[in-house]
């Protein structure tokens, strides 16, 4: 018997061990009393530092060098497989057992401090356990390290090579195109209403229509489910059980219907995942930035354009005849694209959202480095949103307060929002070229052919490729953020006639 054959098995128990911790996870977001925050903590703890030990124990780490020996004679699927396994052994085990443990049990304390300090639009009820997790991530920069830039390995987590280096000339070329854009839409801001968004819209309805849209486009609720949250989100147990979540704000048509939208491009790149890599370490998508690019494409590409429009605005139109009957596709269109700076990233257009990005990764690169306190953060925030955006927060909950992901210790997850964009403009470049009349196939509500080309060259390959090389595979060039100037070029002009 070969060594894949014993990793197989260690993987297999690990990932069953993450399907349990992640079901704990989405039950703590949706369903699990408050007062049981404190034994979820417990329960996170322990399961984390199980699935650390299957990961890294002796009997992982003898199986591991006998893969180290024999790999080469394996199949090229179990190669890469075997290679994805061996990257997510190696930097485990750099990771002592108490620390991965310390994490997992301070994140489900912060999640919940996070949401009562939001609440009470407070920094100071979330401060402490934040200044904990700044202080296990900048342990993990020394115990992941050495590299060039502390930061540059919680990058490097969420988007394996990616560093503070090369990310840095590229946001520097899309904060340029974007304040360039941003002044030239300035004097034709008033040119455009999106008041038909803000209508009142009945909370049961958004989300039936909304389940209904993504339902049409691939999004297969046989082997998933939608549920309510705090805030969006996506988890997987498995490529055959699905989670997306979403909120519903009765006065904002945006917050559910595009937010399960963006929720459903993640859940279909999970059901897509080939079976072969499910219960493997190779069972998940490429990055977050590849993630990303999935769920912007239907959310932006897709479901913001007119094309689109003019096949779901009359199901729409079906549920709040009285809200949308002075809609045409058009202006609808032009509704749901305005283009101005404002407080919230989640809700922000796909222009000006990307300083949002910016500004977080320049306030946690400073945080890593201990260039920035974590008591400063408030101050920092607002100052950056004043200096980039135009406009100040009046509370820390539509501040500093308005993610989620540090009270999980996502600290590096906010640049893969960016390069989602970036990657889903290329992709759609590329898919144009491969699909004839792909826009009337949009008009037409057809999507087959478009989540079939992204489980062909993208959704299939799980983590057995890393992102640039499904980026170079997909699009023949490296990451740039000129497809998506291009794109977002187009779409201010049309929209604003500038």
């Amino acid at each position: 018997m070969n060594a894949f054959n014993d990793l197989q098995r260690v993987m297999n128990t690990a990932a069953d061990l993450g399907a349990a911790a992640s079901v704990l996870g989405w039950d703590q977001e949706t369903y699990m009393p408050d007062g049981a925050v404190q034994g979820r903590a417990d329960q996170m703890g322990t399961l984390s530092t199980i699935i650390h030990e299957t990961m890294t124990g002796a009997r992982a780490t003898e199986i591991a060098e006998r893969v180290r020996v024999e790999m080469g004679s394996y199949p090229e699927r179990e190669q890469r497989i075997s290679r994805v396994f061996l990257r997510d052994h190696d930097l485990s085990r750099k990771l002592p057992a108490e620390h991965v443990e310390d994490m997992a049990r301070t994140a489900a304390m912060a999640q919940d401090a996070w949401k009562r300090a939001r609440a009470a639009s407070d920094f100071t009820i979330f401060q402490p356990l934040l200044q904990h997790i700044v202080d296990l991530k900048r342990r993990e920069s020394e115990l992941l390290g050495p590299s060039e830039h502390p930061y540059d390995v919680h990058l490097d987590q969420f988007e394996p090579g990616l560093t503070v280096a090369g990310l840095t000339p590229v946001f520097d070329e899309l904060r340029r195109g974007t304040v360039e854009l941003i002044k030239a839409i300035e004097p034709r801001q008033h040119a455009v209403s999106d008041d038909v968004l803000y209508r009142t819209y009945p909370a049961s309805h958004q989300q039936d229509v909304a389940t209904s849209i993504i339902s049409k486009l691939g999004f297969d609720l046989s082997i998933g489910r939608v549920d309510l949250s705090a805030h969006p989100f996506c988890t997987n147990f498995g490529n055959r059980d699905v989670r997306l979540t979403t909120r519903i704000r009765p006065n904002d048509l945006r917050s559910c219907l595009f937010g399960l939208i963006h929720e459903a491009g993640h859940g279909m790149y999970e059901q897509g995942i080939a079976d072969d890599l499910n219960r493997t370490s190779a069972g998940g998508g490429a990055s977050m930035g590849i993630h990303e690019s999935q769920s912007l494409f239907w959310e932006n590409v897709v479901a913001r354009s007119e094309e689109f429009w003019s096949w779901a605005l009359p199901i729409l139109r079906e549920r709040f005849p009285e809200q949308l009957a002075d809609q045409t596709a058009r202006s609808f269109y032009c509704a749901i694209n305005t283009m101005r700076p404002s407080l919230n990233r989640v809700e922000s257009d796909e222009l000006t959202y990307n300083l949002h990005i910016i500004l977080r990764f320049e306030i946690e690169r400073d945080l890593i480095a201990g260039k920035l306190s974590v008591s400063d953060i408030p101050e920092v925030w607002n100052e950056k949103m004043r200096s980039s955006l135009g406009v100040v927060p009046p509370n820390d909950a539509e501040g500093c307060l308005q993610d989620v992901h540090w009270s999980f210790g996502g600290i590096g997850y906010f640049p893969s929002y960016t390069l989602g964009k970036l990657y889903a403009a290329m992709e759609w470049n590329a898919m144009q070229e491969a699909i004839s009349g792909v826009r009337e196939q949009i008009a037409n509500g057809r999507f087959d052919e478009i989540l079939s080309w992204l489980r062909t060259n993208i959704h299939s390959y799980g983590r057995t490729e890393l992102p640039d090389e499904i980026i170079r595979r997909v699009t023949g060039r490296p990451l740039t953020a000129k497809d998506f100037l291009d794109y977002v070029g187009a779409k201010a002009r049309d929209v604003y006639g500038i």
